[in-house]
């Protein structure tokens, strides 16, 4: 008997994916089903569904550091975990949760699966929190995932067009990771799900080399046809002076694949799907 699917934050950039990749499964945006409201969550009818899906977040790095959205972000990134995975143990659901680079203070190179959380910011703060409700969910998958690239706004459309305007970017070049295409996300998710790939935490992104940002925007300006050189570096400390309000950000957030490679999962190699956007 196959499996039912239940998307949640099916509109971001992360839920388009995955209802590529799960075209039959009932697809939910914030304003079909809000996780943070509690009301809403145990109105619904779960008992169709065999696995929830939580693609729902609020994922704004400075923002989570105002008053206006310190309250919603841990509305959306815990709360609203939280609602699901009392769901998920009350009726015996598999729940899907995706973490973030942010919930590590980014000391570390090659961060493992089983790291503990050191967050900077109320944005990782919160991530760390909804991870850590999940993770009581008896049949629970986390990806911790980092630097998505999606269908919406992301770094290298942003860095496409700067090049395309003939404007010369300054880009950080002491914060390093690979990037995390959604779609890899997706394809992931469905063969720790098509597999039964053991419950837990694993460290999902793509494979390829550990770069900085300023080393990945100047790939873009390459691939795309310009001189690489036009892209300036600059340190995090001297990009964050000219941007009040800008939060602290992991500087390190590669992580370990290992234990995803050992559950029988091929990453791919960023720089060809980064090199397919052009």
């Amino acid at each position: 008997m196959s499996k039912k699917y239940v998307i949640v934050g099916a509109s971001g950039q992360l839920g388009r994916a995955l209802c590529v990749m799960f075209p039959d499964a009932k697809a939910l945006s914030r304003e079909e089903l809000d996780i943070s409201d509690e009301a809403q969550i145990d109105a619904f009818d779960w008992s169709k569904y065999d696995v929830i899906i939580n693609a729902a977040a609020l994922v704004n790095a400075d923002g989570s550091e105002t008053d206006d959205l310190r309250a919603k972000t841990w509305l959306a990134n815990a709360y609203g975990p939280r609602n699901l995975a009392k769901i998920a143990i009350e009726q015996n659901k598999t729940l899907v949760h995706y973490s973030s680079d942010y919930v590590w203070d980014g000391r570390e190179k090659n961060h493992q699966d089983d790291e503990v959380v050191a967050p900077l910011l109320v944005y990782g703060e919160s991530k760390a929190a909804g991870d850590l409700v999940v993770s009581l969910v008896p049949k629970h998958y986390i990806m911790r995932v980092s630097w998505v690239v999606g269908d919406g706004h992301n770094m290298p459309k942003t860095m496409k067009k700067l090049a395309d305007m003939r404007i010369n970017p300054k880009v950080v070049n002491d914060q390093f990771g690979r990037l995390t295409f959604a779609s890899e996300i997706a394809r992931a998710t469905k063969y720790f799900l098509d597999n039964n790939v053991a419950y837990g935490l694993y460290n999902v992104t793509n494979e390829g080399p550990v770069k900085s940002w300023y080393e990945i925007a100047a790939d873009v300006f390459e691939y795309a046809g310009h001189d690489r050189n036009r892209v300036q570096p600059i340190s995090t400390e001297e990009y964050a002076a000219s941007k009040p309000g800008f939060a602290p950000r992991p500087l390190n957030s590669d992580m370990d694949l290992s234990k995803l490679r050992r559950a029988g999962f091929t990453p791919r190699d960023y720089t060809d799907m980064l090199k397919a956007l052009h």
